[in-house]
């Protein structure tokens, strides 16, 4: 099957503007080390990266396929890291930068949330939440892009969790590996516990692809509270050979 990847230069315009509405984050933590001349540098200079590998994220079904914008919204991550790293901040720091701005970006979805009278730390126990990921990852079974995700839908044993996931493939791991960046994975896998921690749901994990796990095993736990997963060191997952200290 030909995979086209003219999808992400057509959105471009889009990802753009996305990028540029989760970079008011980023630019408060570079404030506190740097002045506003040089930060907005910093920001443009993330722009630029990030579109130049808009034509490089693999396709995985565009618009037809949800997990898209996960995907975009990793490379712009990326994008970020890349920066850092040639502005010389070593991959503890960009590790711990990801974190902080991360933190920040829950805590205001989790005040739109309560905003719109819904409760952050229930929205991924819903039934009908539950019932789009079980027919997400039916999807993502049948192989269709090359570069997708592989997701089997777990039900919860009523216990220990309420559901989860196993991914066998990951369409960020692949597209990291394609980029030459795959050093960086732990830090978007690390992402999760952070979702869970600002926004206040149980999630635990004990292996994940980018601490070398063959897959990685998302739990999601009713009335838990998700740890602070910064630095990663103490967490089941972790693998220093993954994690380069430098």
């Amino acid at each position: 099957m030909e995979v086209k990847n003219d999808y992400y230069i057509k959105k471009k315009n889009k990802f753009m503007r996305d990028f540029d509405d989760s970079l008011h984050a980023v630019k408060q933590f570079l404030l506190k080390k740097y002045d506003m001349k040089e930060t907005e540098e910093f920001i443009n200079s993330m722009k630029v990266e990030f579109e130049n590998m808009i034509p490089d994220i693999p396709f995985i079904g565009g618009q037809k396929n949800p997990t898209t914008l996960i995907l975009v919204k990793c490379i712009s991550d990326l994008a970020v890291f890349r920066v850092l790293e040639r502005a010389e901040y070593d991959f503890i720091e960009i590790g711990a930068f990801h974190y902080n701005y991360s933190m920040k970006i829950h805590e205001e979805r989790k005040t739109m949330l309560e905003k719109a009278g819904r409760d952050s730390s229930q929205y991924p126990f819903e039934a009908a939440y539950k019932d789009y990921q079980k027919t997400l990852c039916e999807n993502t079974l049948k192989k269709t892009y090359p570069d997708d995700f592989v997701m089997e839908y777990v039900p919860g044993d009523d216990k220990t969790f309420d559901w989860g996931w196993n991914i066998h493939e990951c369409a960020v791991q692949k597209a990291f590996t394609k980029l030459g960046n795959e050093r960086y994975l732990p830090f978007i896998c690390l992402g999760d516990h952070y979702e869970g921690e600002g926004l206040g749901f149980g999630f635990s994990r004990t292996q994940t692809l980018g601490f070398g796990a063959p897959s990685c095993d998302h739990r999601f736990v009713k009335n838990s509270k998700t740890p602070t997963a910064w630095p990663p060191y103490d967490l089941k997952e972790y693998n220093e050979k993954y994690f380069k200290r430098n």
